[in-house]
């Protein structure tokens, strides 16, 4: 048994995902970043950034927080979606880091830009794009090669990278004009854990 508290991210919903996927028991915990919720001393003592998402394991009573270091060590805690050693493993932390470390860093840096800032800056949503289009398309060559991101099976890599493409950060333009990604989101968006994990957590009100 763990706890997961999570927001409404991408970052969390590769969390959220992996945790219905794998089907153990486990308890999804809101954390309100518009409150603060994550600055709160009591948060902090399970991740000392106030990030999110983060587990507490009651089996270990230790604490994981991150998206990079969650999705492994819940693949590893039961022994699902991350192979346990050799080329398959390499692999699935290679494409499972891509989408945490070049696509998904690219996406925020974007939407920074794009939406939160006050003052637009052309140029600077413009460059920041033209780094979203680079990896996406890399993501979408990479599928034309293999089924799933990982290689042959699914993994930890396509959940990594699935909150940028699918769900609600959907984008018809990178639909249309990438056809692997678009036959990837699809066999994404019809497994029953991704559509129970992108809609976690659940929000009062």
């Amino acid at each position: 048994m763990y706890d997961l508290y999570v927001f409404t991210t991408p970052n969390c919903w590769k969390t959220t995902i992996l945790a219905e996927e794998l089907g153990e028991p486990y308890n999804c915990k809101a954390v309100l970043l518009p409150k603060g919720e994550n600055q709160k001393p009591d948060y902090k003592k399970l991740s000392p950034t106030g990030k999110v998402p983060t587990v507490f394991d009651h089996d270990t009573g230790g604490n994981v927080y991150g998206s990079p270091a969650i999705l492994v060590y819940l693949a590893d805690k039961y022994g699902k979606f991350l192979p346990k050693s050799g080329k398959e493993r390499g692999e699935v932390l290679d494409w499972a880091m891509f989408g945490l470390t070049d696509l998904g860093v690219a996406y925020n840096t974007w939407n920074k830009f794009a939406n939160r800032l006050p003052t637009k800056n052309p140029f600077a949503i413009e460059e920041s794009w033209s780094e979203v289009e680079r990896f996406v398309k890399t993501t979408d060559e990479r599928l034309g090669q293999a089924e799933f991101l990982g290689g042959r099976i699914y993994s930890i890599a396509d959940m990594s990278i699935f909150p940028f493409l699918g769900g609600a950060r959907k984008n018809p333009k990178i639909i249309d004009t990438h056809k692997n990604i678009a036959r990837w989101v699809a066999q994404m968006e019809a497994r029953p854990g991704v559509q129970r994990g992108i809609k976690l957590p659940k929000l009062e009100g």
